[in-house]
């Protein structure tokens, strides 16, 4: 998933290491939905994506003297954007007393909507209740659609790592999807 031209892209980050706002900025606009979509499927919530794909750019603009030329930007960009949505997670799970969570209210919308919403909230529960390391490997696999290599190499783990990650994702989240299901039968 490329939303800049390679060539474009490694020309705005030089310019950006030294110090071109203009060029960052472009970098930003390439890259915020994509960052703000992943960021928004690890945490569950609009407001906390945006505060997250927020902190990704600050970070990423912190650590761009260190980025090295020639690698890919937008990979080196998510994994920024993991690793904060993890890092709040670990936080959140620490702070948040049981319990807290109030579902969304849900007034005056037809019923397919009403009912897609709902399955989509169901989903994202279930996909908050896995544990980080799952969560990240699903996310990246099913929402970024990166390969089991790619997934390997930015995680610094094995690909069988990878794959058992993935495998104890979906069966985890079939057990939490399908007990959801039951829950709501009358």
């Amino acid at each position: 998933m490329r939303h800049v031209d390679p060539t474009e892209e490694q020309s705005l980050v030089v310019r950006a290491k030294e110090g071109d706002m203009e060029a960052y900025e472009c970098l930003v606009k390439a890259y915020e939905r994509p960052i703000y979509y992943l960021c928004l499927r690890m945490a569950g919530a609009p407001q906390i994506a945006d505060d997250l794909a927020q902190e990704t750019f600050i970070r990423a603009y912190g650590a761009l003297p260190g980025f090295k030329e020639g690698r890919d930007f937008y990979v080196w960009l998510r994994r920024i954007a993991v690793n904060a949505s993890l890092n709040h997670l670990r936080t959140a799970k620490r702070e948040e007393p049981l319990g807290d969570r109030e579902p969304a209210p849900y007034r005056d919308l037809p019923q397919d909507e009403l009912l897609r919403r709902e399955a989509e909230c169901e989903f994202q529960e279930a996909l908050g209740a896995l544990p980080s390391d799952q969560r990240e490997v699903f996310v990246l696999r099913a929402f970024e659609d990166q390969s089991y290599r790619d997934i390997a190499r930015a995680l610094k783990i094995s690909k069988g790592t990878v794959m058992s990650r993935l495998s104890r994702a979906r069966k985890k989240l079939r057990v939490l999807l399908a007990d959801r299901i039951e829950r709501r039968r009358p």
